[in-house]
């Protein structure tokens, strides 16, 4: 497959603080997926740091902010069909075979259905579902990332920007979370989630000490926590700076066999291990020591 095919490709979005992961993604989906062109929406500031891994850059809108980017993803892709992926995501294996298996969808991500319970944003799924007149909602939790095809996926994006708009009236005074909004305009349409299989993992999901990693080869195993059978998963989604020194030392790792520099990763490790494991506990001190002194 060439550039100038544009019936299939490979979409992530990148930000001044994860560029280097998008770097990452790019370099693992060259390994796995070689020949399938890829895009990414960003700042025009930092083409010229990601134009040498990607074949297509996308000037995001600047009318945007976070999240709300990726419920415009139909709007920045230049391909009919999209696999989009979190900029903080590995991938291992060809991808073409799952958009065959999940029937080329209008849009699709791994997920399940849930009746009740809340989100990680704190989305009250039994409210929601009372509001829409549904019996179940769609969830697509840490996902990190969407199958979809154009021009079917419009009328999905487009309830999911309308739902978007007026995110209140269907989650309440929660903070905006893409991944809620998709899932309930999945839901209103009737899109189910793709089934898992063998797709989807975390580095969490592995057994400590099964898990055997090189993205430059696109290899990944390790036995899953659950049934304690063996996996080789399709992605690996590092969400919410999860596990940052593997994921940092993995991206070390395939920066070196490509090539590329490695300036700024080991940074980015200390700012995501700082945000996922210290800066809690710093706080919880913090106000503990206050706690003492306004007795």
């Amino acid at each position: 497959m060439s550039i100038n095919d544009t019936s299939f490709g490979v979409l992530t979005l990148a930000s001044p603080t994860d560029y280097l992961k998008a770097i990452g993604l790019a370099l693992s989906v060259r390994a796995s997926n070689p020949g399938v062109p890829l895009a990414v929406a960003c700042s025009k500031k930092f083409h010229h740091l990601l134009q040498p891994h990607f074949d297509f850059l996308i000037e995001e809108n600047p009318n945007l902010r976070g999240f709300e980017h990726k419920v415009h993803l139909d709007e920045y892709t230049p391909f009919e069909t999209t696999f989009f992926f979190d900029s903080d995501v590995l991938v291992f294996k060809p991808l073409k075979p799952y958009v065959e298996m999940w029937g080329n969808p209008a849009y699709s991500a791994v997920g399940w259905y849930e009746t009740n319970s809340f989100s990680t944003f704190g989305l009250d799924r039994a409210a929601v579902l009372k509001k829409i007149g549904r019996d179940r909602l769609t969830v697509i939790d840490g996902a990190g990332h969407a199958c979809f095809r154009k021009p079917e996926c419009k009328e999905l994006f487009d309830l999911a920007r309308e739902i978007t708009a007026h995110y209140k009236d269907y989650a309440g005074d929660i903070e905006f979370a893409d991944e809620d909004a998709m899932a309930i305009a999945m839901t209103m349409l009737g899109l189910p989630p793709a089934p898992c299989g063998d797709f989807f993992s975390r580095y969490l999901s592995g057994v400590p000490g099964t898990m055997e990693l090189d993205s430059s080869r696109a290899k990944c195993r390790y036995i899953w926590r659950d049934d304690k059978q063996p996996v080789e998963p399709c992605m690996m989604h590092f969400a919410a700076n999860e596990s940052p020194i593997p994921y940092t030392r993995e991206l070390i790792h395939l920066f070196r066999q490509n090539g590329v520099p490695t300036d700024g990763l080991v940074g980015l490790g200390l700012y995501d291990f700082w945000h996922s494991s210290l800066k809690s506990a710093v706080r919880a001190r913090v106000e503990s020591v206050k706690k003492i002194f306004a007795r």
